[in-house]
């Protein structure tokens, strides 16, 4: 794929593959919310801001339920915000769909919250 003509937007669903690893980090091939805006997305930066998602509902407070008919996910998920990470576009796999402004805007009071903003 040739990253400078892929047009990625914050709100999509993408499939990654974030190994290797180190320490508890998210590991393996798995879909991440790109949440970066696009003014940075579509410029000249090989990168992306991401956060991963997961099928395992931990009951974090951090965590962000949503649900796979809404998103193009095969299951029920939540977006784990508190893992959140620059990754090379060269690490996405291929588009899977997207959230609603509702989703984003979950995910953004959240991560306000873990990096003090709030």
């Amino acid at each position: 794929m040739d990253w400078r003509t892929i047009l990625l937007k914050r709100g999509e669903i993408w499939f990654a593959n974030l190994d290797p690893v180190v320490g508890k980090e998210q590991a393996g091939k798995r879909p991440v919310l790109i949440i970066s805006v696009d003014a940075f997305n579509l410029g000249g930066s090989r990168m992306v801001v991401a956060v991963p998602f997961t099928k395992h509902d931990k009951r974090q407070p951090l965590h962000v339920p949503v649900k796979a008919q809404e998103t193009g996910l095969t299951v029920d998920s939540f977006i784990k915000t508190e893992d959140i990470r620059g990754i090379s576009k060269e690490r996405l796999i291929a588009k899977i769909g997207e959230v609603d402004e509702v989703i984003l805007g979950e995910v953004e009071k959240r991560l306000k919250m873990l990096i003090g903003l709030e």
